[in-house]
This record gives C-alpha cells, sequence and structure tokens, in this order.
C-alpha cells in the first residue's frame, strides 16, 4: 500500500507542478454543461429512467462522457474499466466470454444457460448472456457505470450493478464527423456519422454512423506454418430514423455488427519459458510473454442485428414510455483449449441467440411526488452446439481421441412489474421507495454425446420468482452538497451446467444470485463548483453466488457459494484547477471475502471461507489529467496522461499464489498528445497505451488446481489519430 500512495503522491505532484496558464474553457458537449467561471462541468444522466443532473442522484455512478471516451480513446468496453475502478471486466478474445463484477458481486460462469451479474444495457434495451459484449462503440453520448443492485428500474439480473451505453440520438440541424486511427501492429480504424432534418419544419430526423477497426496479432506462433492468433477485423453500422412532435416521440434504431477475428491467444500461463516440465505437458524452450506455440489455426466470428423501436407519448398526467427490441446474434469460434503445441484438445463452438423485449413505463411528477411504474416482457432463444475434440496429448488417456458434442437449446421467458416513487417532504429531504417483481422461466432441451461416449437427452424447465425491493433517504444539506442512504435488492436466475460430463451432472440446475446493498453516501462540490468530490461507504452480501470450477481438464461443475461479503469505499475526486488543467482521481478500496463456502462430504472437500472473492481485487485507482496550452494564434495543445493500478486478482476461491494461477498487482501507463488549431473542426493526436509494456493477464482459468491458462493483456501500442468535426 505505501508504494501504491507513493505513487498517486508523486503523479499529483507532478501535475500541480503544470503550467497554470490562461487559454479557452473546454466547449460542452451534448450531455454536459461547462461552468461559466471554468468549473467542473455538469453531466446529465439518465441512471433513475429520467434526466438529472449527475451529483443530484442518490447512486454511486461513474458517467463517462462522449468527450472522455474519445480522449481516452475506449471503442469497446473492455477499455471502461480502467477509467471506472471497482468495476472489472475480461473480455477473452474477442469477447466470446466475458467477466464482469461490480463490488465483489460477479459470476464466472458463461454457458449459454447463464446470465451475467452486471447486467449490460444499449438505450435500456438488455443484452443477453455473454457472448459478444465487446462490439465497437458508435456515436456514444455517455456510459454509466452504476454500482450495486439496480433491481427495480433496470430489472432483468443487475444483481451487481448495470452498464447504461446511451448512444447519441438524431439533430434537428445537419452535422457530420469523421475520425481516422493508426498504429503499430498494423492497426486501423475509421469512423464516420452524418446527422440531420429530413423535412423543413426538422420533426423528421435521421442519424447514420459506420465504423471499421482492424489490428495484427499481439503474439507469435512459433509452430511452422502456424496462424498468429489474436488478430482483429470488425465492421460496425447503425441507422437511426426519428419524429418529434409537440407531443410525441418515435425512434426507430437499426444495428449491424460483424467480425472476422483470430483465435483467442490463452496459453499454458504457469508453465515456464524454458521448457518447464508440469503435470500436463513438456513445452518448447524459446517461448516468452508473446512469443508461443499453438497446434490449432482457431477463429472468432460474430454476426449481429438489432432492432429498437422507442415511443415517448406526452399525456396530460405524465409520460408514456414503449421500448420493442429484438436481437439476432451469432458466434461461431475454434480454440485451442489446452493453449499448447501439444495435441491436447480442441473446442468449437456455435451459439445462436434471439431475443425480444418488450418495456412499457408510465412516469410522471404530482406535487412532491415524482414517480414511474412499468411492465416488462423478456425472451430469448439460444441454440448452442460444442465440440470438444481430444488428441493424444491429452492429459487424460482414456479420452484421447475422443469427440465429444453437446448441443443445448435454451429458452428463457420472464415477466416484471415495477414502480418507484420519490416524495419530497421538504425541498431538502425526500425519500423513495422502488420494488420489482420477476416471475421466470428457463427451459433447457440438452442432446449430448459426452466423453464418456455415453449420449444422453435431457430435458429442464425450472422457474424462479423474486421480490426485490428498494429504499433510499436523501438529503440536500446545500445547494453542493447532498447526503444519501440506500437499501437495495438484487437477483439474478439460476441456470444450467456447462459442458456436463454426464446425465447427473446436467440434471443439477444451480440456484438465483440474491444480493443485499448497503450505501451511505455523499455527492458535493466545493471552491466555487472548481472541486468535486463523491464518496459512497457500501456493503454488499451477495447469496448463492454462482461459480465454476474445473475439478480435472474433462470436467467442470457450477455450484452456489453460500455467501459471499463485500465492504468497501468509492471514491471520486475532479479538480477544475484552471480552465486548461483538469485531474480525475477515481479509486475503489474494498474487501470481497467468501463468508460461506465450504463442504466438508465433498470429493475432494473444500473450505474456502475467508478467502478473497475471485476476480475483486483490493484495491483499484485511476488518476487522468489534462493541461491545454495555447500556442498563440496557431490553437491549442492538450496533453492528457492516465494511470490505472489494480492490487492482486485471483482467479480461484483457493486463493493460490501459484505464478501463473493468479494476477500479481500491476499498473498501466496511457497517454496523448493532441494539436487543435484555430476554430475547432479538427483534431491531431499522437498517444500511447500501456507505455511500460507491463505483462499482466486479463484473464486466466484455473484447471485442476494445478494448471493455469491466461489470455494475455495488451502490450505497448501507439498511433496516431485524426479526428474532424464540421
Amino acid at each position: 500500500m505505501k508504494s501504491i500512495v507513493s505513487a498517486l503522491g508523486a503523479s499529483a505532484t507532478l501535475l500541480l507542478a503544470a503550467p497554470l496558464a490562461q487559454g479557452q474553457e473546454a466547449q460542452p458537449t451534448a450531455h454536459s454543461t461547462a461552468q461559466d467561471d471554468g468549473g467542473v462541468e455538469e453531466i446529465v444522466v439518465t441512471a433513475q429512467k429520467r434526466s438529472e443532473n449527475l451529483q443530484s442522484v442518490p447512486l454511486s455512478i461513474q458517467a463517462l462522457s462522449a468527450q472522455t471516451l474519445q480522449r481516452a480513446a475506449v471503442t469497446t468496453i473492455d477499455s471502461v474499466p480502467s477509467l471506472a475502478p471497482g468495476f472489472t471486466l475480461a473480455n477473452v478474445g474477442s469477447g466470446f466470454v466475458s467477466y464482469s463484477y461490480i463490488r465483489g458481486a460477479g459470476t464466472n460462469v458463461v454457458d449459454a444457460g447463464a446470465d451475467p451479474s452486471v447486467a449490460y444495457f444499449v438505450d435500456e434495451v438488455y443484452l443477453a448472456g455473454t457472448a459478444g459484449l465487446a462490439f465497437d462503440f458508435l456515436d456514444l453520448e455517455r456510459i454509466e457505470v452504476l454500482k450495486g443492485p439496480q433491481g427495480t428500474l433496470f430489472g432483468r439480473n443487475a444483481a451487481a450493478g448495470a452498464i447504461n451505453i446511451i448512444t447519441a440520438r438524431p439533430e434537428d440541424h445537419f452535422d457530420a464527423y469523421a475520425q481516422v486511427d493508426a498504429g503499430d501492429y498494423a492497426a486501423f480504424s475509421a469512423r464516420a456519422g452524418v446527422t440531420g432534418p429530413l423535412t423543413e419544419a426538422g420533426d423528421w430526423r435521421y442519424r447514420l454512423s459506420l465504423g471499421h477497426r482492424e489490428h495484427g496479432p499481439y503474439v507469435n506462433n512459433l509452430t511452422p506454418g502456424g496462424r498468429d492468433p489474436g488478430a482483429l477485423n470488425t465492421y460496425t453500422g447503425r441507422g437511426q430514423l426519428q419524429y418529434v412532435g409537440n407531443d410525441l416521440m418515435a425512434l426507430l434504431t437499426l444495428d449491424y455488427f460483424n467480425s472476422d477475428n483470430g483465435m483467442t491467444p490463452q496459453f499454458v500461463s504457469t508453465a515456464s519459458a524454458v521448457g518447464e516440465i508440469t503435470p500436463t505437458y513438456v513445452f518448447t524452450p524459446g517461448q516468452n510473454f508473446d512469443h508461443r506455440y499453438w497446434d490449432v489455426n482457431g477463429f472468432e466470428r460474430q454476426n449481429m442485428g438489432a432492432a429498437t423501436g422507442r415511443v415517448e407519448w406526452s399525456l396530460p398526467f405524465g409520460t408514456l414510455t414503449s421500448i420493442t427490441a429484438y436481437r439476432d446474434n451469432r458466434f461461431h469460434r475454434l480454440q485451442d483449449q489446452d493453449g499448447t503445441e501439444a495435441d491436447g484438445y480442441v473446442l468449437e463452438t456455435r451459439e445462436h441467440d434471439k431475443t425480444f423485449s418488450q418495456e412499457l413505463r408510465l412516469s410522471g411528477d404530482t406535487g412532491s411526488l415524482n414517480w414511474i411504474t412499468g411492465l416488462y416482457y423478456y425472451h430469448n432463444d439460444t441454440e448452442r452446439g460444442d465440440v470438444v475434440a481430444v488428441g493424444n496429448d491429452f492429459v487424460l488417456a482414456p479420452y484421447r481421441g475422443v469427440t465429444a458434442r453437446y448441443h443445448n437449446d435454451i429458452t428463457t421467458e420472464s415477466y416484471a412489474a415495477f414502480g418507484q416513487a420519490t416524495y419530497h417532504f421538504t425541498d431538502a429531504f425526500s425519500t423513495t421507495v422502488g420494488a420489482r417483481y420477476t416471475s421466470e422461466q428457463k427451459t433447457s432441451d440438452q442432446d449430448t454425446i459426452p466423453l464418456t461416449l455415453v449420449p444422453y437427452t435431457l430435458h429442464l424447465d425450472p422457474s424462479w420468482t423474486s421480490f426485490d425491493p428498494a429504499i433510499t433517504f436523501t438529503y440536500q444539506a446545500t445547494p453542493d452538497v447532498m447526503a444519501y442512504f440506500s437499501a437495495r435488492q438484487g437477483f439474478k436466475s439460476g441456470g444450467f451446467q456447462s459442458l456436463p460430463n454426464s446425465p447427473v451432472i446436467a440434471s443439477i440446475v444451480y440456484d438465483p444470485e440474491r444480493v443485499h446493498s448497503y450505501e451511505l453516501g455523499l455527492k458535493s462540490r466545493w471552491l466555487d463548483e472548481h472541486l468535486q468530490v463523491n464518496l459512497a461507504l457500501f456493503r454488499a452480501e451477495m447469496n448463492d453466488q454462482q461459480i465454476l470450477t474445473l475439478p480435472s481438464a474433462a470436467f467442470t461443475f457450477i455450484n452456489n457459494a453460500g455467501k459471499t461479503v463485500t465492504n468497501g469505499l468509492d471514491l471520486s475526486v475532479t479538480a477544475q484547477i484552471t480552465p486548461q488543467f483538469r485531474v480525475d482521481w477515481n479509486s475503489t478500496l474494498q474487501r470481497a471475502r467468501f463468508e460461506e463456502y465450504a463442504c466438508s462430504t465433498c470429493t475432494p472437500a473444500y473450505n474456502y471461507n475467508g478467502n478473497q472473492q475471485i476476480r475483486s481485487p483490493d484495491f483499484q485507482t485511476s488518476l487522468v489529467a489534462e493541461y491545454t496550452q495555447p500556442i498563440g494564434q496557431l490553437g491549442d495543445v492538450r496533453l492528457r496522461g492516465e494511470y490505472f493500478y489494480q492490487s492482486e486478482e485471483f482467479f480461484d476461491p483457493a486463493n493460490q499464489k501459484t505464478r501463473g494461477y493468479y494476477q500479481p498487482a500491476y499498473g498501466l501507463v496511457n497517454a496523448r498528445i493532441s494539436y487543435l488549431p484555430p476554430g475547432g473542426q479538427w483534431e491531431l493526436s499522437l498517444y500511447g497505451k500501456n507505455l511500460t509494456n507491463e505483462e499482466y493477464f486479463r484473464n486466466i482459468v484455473p484447471i485442476a488446481g494445478v494448471t493455469g491458462v491466461g489470455a494475455p493483456g495488451d502490450p505497448l501500442t501507439v498511433g496516431v489519430a485524426l479526428n474532424w468535426r464540421m
């Protein structure tokens, strides 16, 4: 911890020593309002389904504006955690596997029968499952990271929190932009968009956005004739048509995403680079972190299309909102699952998700009462097929040469009713009460030939219900200081086993997760609104957390941990020191521990009580500084520096500290220098990410308590970007 404090102190000293010259104020974005005197801008969020100032919302929220996302070069969701401590995400490969945790609540179960504990929404539409969360961002207005259960208004499976992604809407005036980015590893990306009115009155509007992104592999396959894994090639498009009348708004959005990427470059992280003999394989000498051997030329391909219709109708007593959405997502991958040059085993997966959802809600203000109520329906069909081809070098001799086939058709049907009301007893004191009732049923039809070659079919149809209340007390002490206390409950449905090896295991349905959360928070502004300090003390109690384990190289099992408790602190500080110099510091200090996770009658027996929760570091911090230096009539030069640090992270509940079985503490440094000519229509930037070339694993899969298979984080990359806007 001493080294952490020293690093932060040194960084702060350097930042405060920067020149404090006068210059132009940053231009406000579409979602924020800059202060006239150069104070901290006001950010508008929709975390409670209405537009509100971030500082007046009694929730712990990390809001990332479009301007922040652009300057930090955030193009996919896996870059967000470095700007939002307390939120951990491991997108493995191109996003077929995504592990998300907030405040010690999350799940490492990523099969077709599971859902993430952190719910993802795009324009208030829930994204099903974990496959394909790494789609490219286009024309975003902001991203909101909502910490803690969001069961009342966001609902489905937001037990740990919610990631609320909001895209920009069509404008009533013509506007256009283009962005081009090029860098090492053959990196290239291009984005462009245009918006404007279709009629002279401006009541009909459009918006069209297109994007392409590619880069070469970050690692080398040393196998002769082998393809380097990890290359990226994606295309993204969005079209919007909007009608805005006096009392009616209607918006149709069509989304498309296509990717043809290389295989995930995962390898056995517990093996040395010089031919160390492990219990599984013997490795060829000459390997290191980015030079490995693979014997499979795999791939990851995704094709997604979505349509969303939104209608807002202003009535005399409130606003009626309807959100109808359909999403079709296909994913196909071929993976060297053992991650070595050995003929271990290969996994091929095909998944097809079809999702339909409908939300109807009515909201309004009645005197001192703000209220919202609604109904929600969700239907998902997932068809998934897995083929496991076992080679002659597989560690378990009886399975060598065997091909197993798993086929599962899963249907999910969910209904919910919800409501929330805020009553203002005085101008300073208010209370918010909310609740959601959910009824959900899942059906699984399995047709499987496991590694034992004893085929079976199985039909399962479990159902669950949950009533999730929430209450919040808010006190606005002054116009710039607000305190709150909340107690909330979250729910996430149960599911089915992943790649089960027998009908007995396949028939075990794991239970839902339930989270009880308590939060005491303060939101404040000081020094004539030049300093913003927000903090939240929290406690989260997670019951029946769903955890996947690999007792052997050929066997997976999902069970429920009894209870996990997290106590912690979120701290967010923004200082607009001058109109040209700004510092953002965000940190999460938490203690997430298994309180009840033991079994003395199991084979083998285990007792993880007191151990650190998986994928939940005790400390994460992000420090960002921006300084703009005017250069006379030539315009401005803007300097941006980012530092992210996290303490050690475990991937197994046993908390083994074997090298390559866990991730030690590490830090990442990013920097960007930009030239802005007079007029501000374009911007030229030079940037670098992971400037210290830190070697770390974004994910490790522990196997049998002995071997770890890890996916490395991105290395040092540099590039140049050109942004233009009318």
